[in-house]
């Protein structure tokens, strides 16, 4: 999000009364920024896919009924992550559950309400068919591993030669064409291979791989892309849009998007990322060089823990919203948190800061609030949104009373 529209939303906010006291930090998303993003995806794509938006970015009830009512599905990564799309208002037809440790029980959930599984394993497919008895209305794809390799973060590349997820490609062709030669109700391929730290070719090379080969698989009807398009970190990051994405992709596989096959997507921090800010009040400014802020690696922890490959621009205003227009100088900025690795940057160049300034960290609407640490039992913050001049409360500031029943 540019600084000038973070301002606009911050100074919009300041002039209601939803925010308290209490509120030392705080999430803002730009809901009209969040309704173009929809609305790109939505254009990228032919109009009959199912894009399953992945719930673990931004699994807030909001955002999921937001979802549904603009067409669009949820991905889960979990079974919780399944009944929290249900009950936001996601129909069972567009939840997409995928996963690598589904039970038996999660399956059988799954088959009776008709809600679509990608299979990651050859193991679990044998289960999900011990359990499939007559259902007639169920469907499942199978996760193949295009074995491509790596990307640029490695924690997020799972098309290495021995990832976690899925079925490996060069090592089980024959296994994966009598699997769909065998079960009538196995009508989907999937293919994910990393998430940030994939370039466009990567994408479409893994997914062209794969679909070159299983194209012709008995009784395939649905081929899932996946999610993983990257977002804008630093400034001189490459920006790719989804129409972008879908043309690199028609280019290489035009059966792809002959209509032969429904498509499938799961993006989610291209969809949320950008759309989002977090605001901190500076509490203390220690010695002159070191920010004191009150949100760290409970809320960012792969920028804590993995700087090198996790970055968030981040700027300064006053209190009041207004530009902080000092001369600039090196600071370091540290969370809340009871230990020493709680540091948002090391060395950071930001106009010269006061106490009570606010702190903005940009583009966290998406694998930040959703990946809390539960460290030092921060309660988790309120989260804001903003549409032109209204004003929504999308989540409370957790409470006293919540906080000690998580613990119980």
């Amino acid at each position: 999000m540019e600084n000038s529209r973070a301002q606009e939303l911050i100074k919009s906010l300041h002039n209601t009364d939803i925010l308290s006291e209490e509120d030392s930090a705080y999430i803002v998303y730009d809901l009209d920024l969040v309704q173009t993003r929809y609305s790109e995806l939505k254009d990228a794509f032919p109009a009959d896919t199912l894009h399953g938006i992945a719930v673990k970015a931004c699994p807030l009830p909001y955002f999921l009924k937001l979802q549904a009512d603009r067409g669009l599905g949820a991905e889960a990564a979990s079974i919780e992550e399944v009944q929290i799309a249900l009950a936001s208002g996601v129909p069972a037809e567009r939840v997409i559950f995928d996963g690598p440790a589904k039970t038996r029980a999660e399956i059988q959930f799954c088959i009776d309400k008709s809600i679509y599984i990608n299979i990651d394993s050859f193991e679990e497919l044998e289960r999900v068919n011990s359990l499939v008895g007559a259902n007639t209305h169920f469907k499942a794809g199978l996760r193949i591993n295009p074995q491509i390799g790596n990307g640029k973060i490695g924690d997020t590349s799972v098309a290495g030669k021995r990832s976690k997820f899925g079925v490996n490609l060069d090592d089980y062709m024959d296994r994966i064409n009598k699997a769909f030669e065998d079960y009538s109700w196995l009508v989907g391929v999937h293919v994910h291979i990393g998430s940030q730290g994939m370039s466009v070719d990567d994408l479409v090379n893994g997914t062209s791989k794969v679909f070159e080969k299983t194209k012709n698989l008995t009784g395939l009807e649905r081929f899932d892309l996946g999610g993983g398009l990257p977002v804008v970190n630093r400034e001189d990051d490459l920006k790719v849009g989804f129409k972008t994405y879908t043309d690199a992709l028609a280019k290489a596989m035009p059966e792809l998007f002959s209509g032969k096959f429904k498509l499938l997507t799961e993006f989610g921090r291209r969809i949320y990322s950008d759309t989002a800010i977090a605001i901190s009040n500076i509490e203390y400014v220690k010695e002159g060089h070191q920010i004191v802020a009150h949100l760290g690696a409970d809320m960012f922890l792969r920028r804590a823990y993995k700087p090198n490959d996790w970055y968030h621009q981040m700027s300064v205003l006053t209190c009041n919203g207004e530009q902080v227009t000092n001369d600039s100088q090196t600071y370091s900025v540290a969370g809340p948190l009871c230990f020493g690795g709680d540091f948002l940057s090391r060395e950071v160049s930001l106009p010269k800061v006061e106490e009570g300034d606010l702190l903005l960290i940009h583009d966290v609407g998406a694998y930040t609030l959703s990946m809390w640490s539960r460290h030092c039992s921060r309660f988790t913050p309120k989260v804001v949104g903003i549409s032109g001049d209204n004003t929504y409360l999308l989540k409370k500031r957790e409470s006293l009373e919540q906080l000690i029943q998580f613990w119980s």
